[in-house]
């Protein structure tokens, strides 16, 4: 069956305006800060998605963009989250036409399957498009199921993106 047109529309990889390219920061998990994408070749849907190699290997557990309540998780589900992250979010095209960069800080409630139960801003941007952008993916989505033990009333993620514009 094909995507709906509505879910498809939303997966796609935006266009950039003449000169801009752009590449949030904040999904990176205590990473390094990243060197800019190149001139002319943004990344496919210009998310650092990347998973700082240091909590992959079990040798850090803090994550200041992403804070999770609820469950136990690891390097596997961590990394299970970021995949659909990668699969889920991008940058808003309206924010990129306007222009606009900010931080989004969002708390999704999830049950124990990974079964959103609700999203809503912590702290939103300014921008109405970068907050609909990071809230709209969650709303009634399927995350990866958490590993047990889990709380049977829910888990709960605090989520920051920093989504910034870089000018050429």
């Amino acid at each position: 069956m094909p995507p709906r047109p509505a879910a498809a529309a939303r997966r796609a990889a935006p266009a950039l305006p003449p000169g801009v390219i752009w590449a949030p920061d904040g999904l990176s998990f205590n990473a390094p800060a990243r060197p800019s994408v190149p001139a002319g070749r943004p990344t496919a849907r210009g998310l650092d998605l990347s998973i700082d190699p240091r909590i992959l290997r079990g040798e850090a557990n803090a994550d200041a963009n992403l804070q999770v309540r609820g469950a136990q998780v690891g390097a596997d589900w961590r990394g299970a989250f970021r995949r659909w992250l990668d699969r889920n979010m991008s940058y808003p095209m309206e924010a990129l036409r306007q222009g606009e960069s900010g931080t989004v800080r969002v708390r999704v409630v999830a049950g124990p399957d990974g079964q959103v139960r609700s999203v809503r801003l912590l702290t939103p941007s300014g921008s109405p498009s970068l907050n609909f952008g990071t809230t709209f993916p969650f709303s009634g989505a399927q995350l990866p199921a958490f590993p047990p033990p889990v709380d049977p009333a829910g888990v709960t993620i605090d989520l920051t993106v920093n989504y910034i514009l870089i000018r050429r």
